[in-house]
Order: C-alpha cells, then sequence, then structure tokens
C-alpha cells in the first residue's frame, strides 16, 4: 500500500508511535538545503559519516529514501519532498514551544521561604540555590534551619511556605506533604569498638554515654520510646540540639550520638568518626517536604526541584 502525504505528515507530526530523532530532522533539513554532505558536515562540525548515519536512521524511520545521490551532491528523493515542509514545520513549532517554556522561566519570581534541617544544606539546598540561579533567576530564596519543632511552627504560623521538619511516623499532617525516609546511625570516634561493624543492635545502646537532641525533638521521642520498648535505659550525658556539636563530641570520645547518614557522610569519608546502622530494630528517620496551603507557582515548582533533587542524591542511605 502506498503511504498517503497525508499519512507521511500525520507520522512526522507525532501520531504514529515512532520515534522522531529532533537532531536527524534538523540534520535532514539542513542537507536538503545546502545539497552536499560533506559542507553540511562542516557547518555542523560534523564528519561526513557521521551526517550519513544519522540520515540513513531517519530513512528507516521514514520507511524509504530522503534523498537522490548524484556527482554534485544530494537532492530530495520523491518522499524527501513530501516530508520536508511537515519537517519545517515541526522543527518551526518545536522552537517556539522552546522560546515559550524559555519565556515562563523568566516570568516566573517571587519570594520562596523554606524552613529546613541545618542537615541538608549541603545535599539538597546547595545544589537548589544554583538551579534556581541558573533555571529561574526570577525566584529569590530564603531559607532559615532550624529544629523540626522550630520548622512546624513557622509553617503552623506561615513564617514559610516550604518546611522540611522530622516525622515520628508515616503519617502526613498537612494536605500536600511528601516522606522520605532514612536509616539512623550510632556514631562514635575512630577505632571504637561497638561502632567498628556495619550494624549494631539497639540494646547495645544500653547504659552507653549519648549525646542527643533535646525533648520534644521527634528522634528523641522515638529513641526514648524504643529504649521503654526494649527495656534498656538511654543514658543522655548531653541535650544538644545542634548537629555539630553532637559530631564534635563523639570524635572526642565524649560519648555516642544517632544521626542520619547524610548528616556524617563527609566526616566518616575523612575518617573524622565512625558510625554503624542501627538495627533489631531499624531506626527510620522521617523527613517530610510539607507546602503551606495556597502556594504560588514559584513555591510549587521549588517543591519539586527539591523533591527531584533527593530523588538524585544518596540522602536515603
Amino acid at each position: 500500500m502506498n503511504t498517503t502525504i497525508s499519512e507521511k505528515a500525520s507520522r512526522i507530526a507525532g501520531d504514529s508511535p515512532v520515534n522522531w530523532d529532533i537532531k536527524s530532522l534538523r540534520i535532514f533539513i539542513l542537507v536538503a538545503r545546502i545539497g552536499n554532505l560533506t559542507k553540511a558536515g562542516v557547518e555542523l562540525g560534523m564528519s561526513q559519516s557521521a551526517i550519513s548515519r544519522y540520515l540513513s536512521t531517519l530513512e528507516k524511520r521514514a520507511g524509504g529514501y530522503l534523498f537522490q545521490r548524484h556527482g554534485r551532491g544530494v537532492s530530495l528523493s520523491e518522499l524527501g519532498q513530501r516530508i520536508y515542509p511537515v519537517v519545517e514545520k515541526v522543527l518551526a513549532d518545536l522552537g517556539t514551544l522552546s522560546e515559550i517554556v524559555s519565556e515562563e522561566a523568566e516570568r516566573l519570581s517571587g519570594l520562596v521561604r523554606i524552613g529546613t534541617l541545618p542537615s541538608l544544606s549541603r545535599d539538597i539546598f546547595v545544589p537548589l540555590f544554583f538551579l534556581m540561579q541558573k533555571d529561574f533567576p526570577g525566584v529569590r530564596l530564603k531559607i532559615q534551619e532550624g529544629s523540626g519543632g522550630q520548622i512546624d511552627n513557622w509553617l503552623l504560623t506561615q513564617q514559610i511556605d516550604i518546611g522540611l521538619p522530622y516525622r515520628n511516623n508515616n503519617e502526613s499532617q498537612y494536605a500536600d506533604e511528601s516522606i522520605i525516609q532514612m536509616q539512623s546511625y550510632l556514631v562514635g570516634p575512630i577505632g571504637d569498638k561497638l561502632t567498628r561493624g556495619s550494624t549494631i543492635p539497639f540494646k547495645k545502646m544500653h547504659q552507653i554515654p549519648l549525646i542527643l537532641p533535646s525533648k520534644p525533638s521527634a528522634v528523641r521521642m522515638k529513641l526514648d520510646e524504643l529504649a521503654r520498648k526494649e527495656k534498656i535505659h538511654l543514658n543522655v550525658v548531653l541535650d544538644a540540639d545542634s548537629g555539630l556539636m553532637q559530631k564534635c563530641i563523639s570524635e572526642q570520645q565524649g560519648g555516642y550520638t544517632v544521626l542520619p547518614w547524610h548528616a556524617i557522610k563527609q566526616e566518616v569519608e575523612n575518617r573524622q568518626i565512625q558510625a554503624a546502622r542501627i538495627v533489631e530494630p531499624e531506626i527510620a528517620r522521617n523527613i517530610s517536604i510539607v507546602v503551606n496551603n495556597n502556594p504560588s507557582k514559584a513555591t510549587r515548582t521549588v517543591s519539586r526541584i527539591i523533591r527531584s533533587l533527593f530523588d538524585k542524591s544518596r540522602i536515603h542511605q
């Protein structure tokens, strides 16, 4: 059965399951205009063989030869002449779409206020700053660090648009909330026997000196609850809400602390401290990404990018 012009146009426009390669289409248009593979290659900074490969792939997808070869170069075949105006229109429309998307990114503006746990700054919010500067320069970020309780209070009083507090469980407290789960590690000094293995049972934490965040920290409350259940005593020698202080005291053999991997990764790799994942039971830390009511378009965009940064990072380890 012969392919009609309308059928061929429909296929090029994307109604067919065939996946059209945009670069191949651009090369097709340029070669058709110039009429010479070598000259087209020079203009594109590609070899003639590379141009030929792209055209060969395109011809297979189009179902026939697009060019006729002759001594002076190439000219469009009958099939090539049929699809040329359609491809031109597709590329023109694609250019228009790119312009619209670019203009929309430039128009996106406003202040987005974020409350976050200090341990997330390096892995999430430093990359977020550079991404926003590059793709959405009209959006200004205000980032403030605090404890889980402080962040919840900021959300409640609408002092922030996006909050990332800890959660004790997987239950959402807000309409727009997603949970990211991470495991907890017992942190000790280099050479410490208790933390030299890859894992440590929770019961081994009985009576050891601990530096933990103060109540009503979600993590502290969860540890206390588990201690009662397992019938062990948590010997808290210092209440410290600063993750940096917890790590420094552990490094200097003043006690142990409990932190997620992303908060200790750099120090462990630099052999300043060592850590073992707590098991039997595992202690999951749940970080919530909460967007306050009636978010602006800029807030929704920033929230989406934060979620994607979590997906790309190794913060869940």
